[in-house]
């Protein structure tokens, strides 16, 4: 199995060596916890292959940051951002049809969800059942994409706080159960 090292060692380690391919991967927490970092380092390390990166945020990641993440030192800024695609989804809906645009792309090693969970949020209060068909729709098609075609997928979280304390991703059974 393939794995993409972060170049972030404590991270790696706990990643058991680094993100797999084939599969989704989510990561959850709280607002500031550096969630979308993970997932512009991971579009760092594979954009500077020459290989392309569907970054889907919904949330508005800053120019700045990736800017810095992209322009470390040994890394050519222009070469990484060349190969980093943004989609801007304003809806549940047009997230949905710009995971399976992105599954179209040629030369594609990772897709990155950020945050998977904001517009499903959103969309729960008009029509609950839609939402939850339609995240399960996404995750299943990125699962199904990246096992078939070896490339890697991460998701991020929002969160909520349980009665006992705990913190869980807030995107019901279906995230639980198709994202690692």
């Amino acid at each position: 199995m393939e794995r993409l090292l972060l170049k972030c060692k404590p991270l790696d380690d706990l990643l058991g060596g680094g993100l797999e391919n084939g599969i989704v991967t989510e990561f959850y927490g709280e607002a500031g916890t550096g969630k979308t970092n993970i997932c512009l380092q991971a579009s760092r390390e594979v954009a500077s292959t020459g290989s392309k990166v569907a970054f889907i945020d919904t949330e508005g990641v800053s120019a700045e940051r990736l800017r810095q993440i992209c322009g470390a030192p040994g890394y050519d800024q222009q070469k990484v951002l060349s190969n980093i695609l943004f989609f801007s989804p304003h809806s549940l809906e047009e997230q949905e049809q710009m995971v399976q645009n992105a599954l179209k792309l040629k030369n594609l090693k990772l897709i990155v969800v950020d945050t998977i969970n904001l517009l499903y949020r959103m969309k729960l209060e008009e029509d609950e059942e839609g939402a939850t068909r339609s995240i399960v729709r996404q995750l299943t098609s990125l699962q199904i994409a990246a096992r078939k075609n070896s490339f890697y997928v991460i998701t991020t979280g929002q969160v909520y706080s349980t009665e006992d304390g705990d913190v869980k991703p807030f995107a019901g059974r279906g995230m639980e159960h198709m994202a690692k």
